[in-house]
């Protein structure tokens, strides 16, 4: 046996084989007497058959071989020996046997072009991503990039009539950019950090208005035009990762921040249902059509109605990978109460409701 031939996998493909032919030999045995030799041949080959299509070539010809040698030595006079009394038992051993070896060859190589398949299929996947992503960040990158250097260039010529406010228009313009680009970037690298398997949840008791208030803090150049409503639920709290739902929060008000109009607010509403921690971010803004609803949490995503002002598309797909993590569930909706679209975030057994943050906060304080 090949080295190849030895891991865990090929193994279990050898056991998988002897079950077979024990279970086909099983069968024969019931029906010895009642059938002629060459339906017994055909039982024998049926497991052969079957378990080339899941086993390595190695392991289906040891199952060819295995059934040989049962059919010999069961079924062919004088039984239960290896010796035989008539030289034509030969060639049904050499068909089984070329038979299988077929099969298995076939098998083998039907298994290894539906791996090239696959493979072909994720470069394929890959380069469309990469291309995307060329795509995306260029675009988004050029558009902050030219106000940035057409502002700074109008600064530096100093023209004459450029006045005070018109100066700070161009520096506020200059600033806005640069934290257009900031959040660009910041979620090129969140989504490279979760895909390339770095997330690593380090879940503890945390207070949501601590969460809440971070995520706004770190919000408030895009929310500077909305007024955040923040309803959460009194002495609640939730077991999670808090720099990993940070992300989950800056990415719901930064998109609700890019599509409702100027002036209205976004309502943030975190509180407990049961044992599972409910959280939601409601905007005044189109709303998202229902057969968007799933597309909007994929990776460079964007309706062909949405504002190209924001960021890459990725921040909804990072939310999502978040809350998966947590093994949450997000979900779009529209809202109750009119126009516009609601978030909602569901982390089940997450919370621990009012009365049971106070007995435990009780007993840790307890001397």
């Amino acid at each position: 046996m090949s080295q190849a031939d030895a891991t865990p996998g090929a193994l279990r493909g050898y056991g998988l084989g002897a079950a077979a032919v024990a279970l086909a030999a099983g069968l024969d045995s019931a029906l010895y007497g009642h059938v002629t030799e060459s339906d017994l041949v055909m039982v024998l080959l049926l497991a052969v058959l079957s378990v080339s299509f899941f086993v390595p070539r190695g392991a289906a010809l040891f199952t060819v071989a295995l059934s040989v040698a049962v059919f010999d030595f069961l079924f062919v006079t004088p039984r239960f020996t290896f010796a035989i009394d008539d030289l034509d038992y030969m060639i049904t051993f050499a068909a089984m046997g070329i038979v299988g070896a077929t099969a298995s060859t076939l098998s083998d190589r039907f298994r290894r072009q539906t791996e090239r398949a696959r493979a072909a299929e994720l470069a394929a996947e890959t380069e469309r991503m990469r291309a995307s992503l060329l795509s995306s960040v260029s675009h988004d990158l050029r558009t902050p990039l030219g106000t940035v250097v057409g502002a700074a260039s109008t600064l530096l010529a100093d023209p004459p009539g450029l006045d005070a406010a018109a100066r700070r228009e161009l520096l506020q313009a200059i600033h806005d950019q640069a934290e257009r680009l900031s959040r660009q970037l910041r979620d090129l690298l969140d989504i490279t950090r979760i895909e390339g398997g770095a997330l690593q949840l380090r879940r503890e008791l945390q207070v949501p208005e601590e969460l809440v208030g971070a995520a706004l803090a770190r919000c408030a150049g895009v929310l500077r035009d909305h007024e955040v409503r923040v309803r959460l639920d009194d002495g609640l709290l939730v077991e999670l990762d808090a720099v990993a739902f940070e992300l989950v929060l800056v990415n719901l008000l930064e998109n609700a921040a890019r599509h409702a109009p100027h002036g209205t607010a976004i309502e943030l509403d975190a509180r407990a249902v049961g044992r599972a921690f409910e959280l939601t971010v409601a905007d005044r803004g189109p709303g998202v059509p229902e057969d968007e609803r799933a597309r909007v949490f994929e990776k460079f995503y964007r309706g062909p109605d949405r504002r190209r002002d924001g960021g890459a598309g990725l921040g909804l797909a990072i939310a999502k990978a978040v809350v998966s993590a947590h093994g949450g569930d997000i979900r779009v909706e529209p809202r109750d109460d009119g126009e516009g679209a609601c978030f909602r975030v569901t982390l089940p057994g997450a919370a621990v409701p009012p009365d049971d943050a106070r007995a435990l906060t009780m007993a840790e304080d307890a001397p």
